[in-house]
């Protein structure tokens, strides 16, 4: 099941460019918790929040979730939606948090990850492939997994495991296709064909894309 963690948070009235930019530079980092009845800006200490995701900040988690305000202090369930990194530093700079109800299910994506070297490519000399990376699922906040494991080591050559042939974890719904294919073992290419392969691509120009900018009125 997906990690949770407990954080703390506080309502926030900085918004816009400069006033975010000061929240950082006091070692805090600006969020946006998101819920049915609107989005609540929050402020977390980074400290905090580093310290609660242990340096993993792409897995599934949950959060119990302190928000201090006027009203006093609220206890909150959420999602770790999104975080927005510094490009160059991969310093966090903003956390969008969804908040869940425990008995409404929830729509997301986890990894998918093969395990164990298919026969197909340890001993016929294929190759793994992966068309995708990640399941669509439906769950309950607490039947969230960290990510979705399958076996692959009997796959040979010219061999595929589909959405169908895997049995999710208890609780947990997945949303893709049955017959998708999620990995496939390939056959060797022979240098002929590899070569043949080169002469008819065509060589692609890619134009480098300027970077995104900081989420700064938020």
């Amino acid at each position: 099941m997906a990690r949770t963690i407990s954080l703390k948070a506080r309502e926030r009235s900085a918004v816009g460019r400069h006033r975010v930019r000061r929240l950082r530079a006091e070692g805090k980092i600006p969020a946006v918790l998101y819920g049915r009845k609107g989005h609540m800006a929050l402020e977390i200490h980074a400290v905090d929040l580093l310290a609660a995701l242990h340096g993993r900040k792409t897995e599934k988690v949950l959060i119990d979730l302190k928000v201090e305000g006027e009203e006093g202090e609220q206890q909150k369930l959420a999602f770790l939606q999104a975080i927005q990194e510094h490009p160059l530093t991969d310093r966090i700079l903003h956390v969008d948090l969804h908040e869940l109800s425990t008995d409404e299910k929830i729509h997301t994506e986890v990894e998918l990850h093969p395990v164990g070297e298919p026969v197909g490519v340890r001993t016929g000399g294929g190759l793994l492939q992966t068309p995708i990376r990640h399941l669509r699922i439906s769950c309950l906040p607490h039947d969230l997994p960290e990510s979705i494991s399958v076996n692959v080591e009997a796959l040979d050559v010219g061999q595929s495991i589909h959405v169908g042939d895997i049995t999710p974890p208890a609780g947990v719904e997945f949303l893709n296709p049955k017959d998708q294919v999620l990995f496939t073992v390939t056959a060797p290419q022979t240098e002929e064909a590899a070569a043949t392969q080169e002469t008819k691509e065509p060589e692609l120009v890619r134009e480098r894309k300027e970077g995104g900018e900081e989420n700064e009125e938020s």
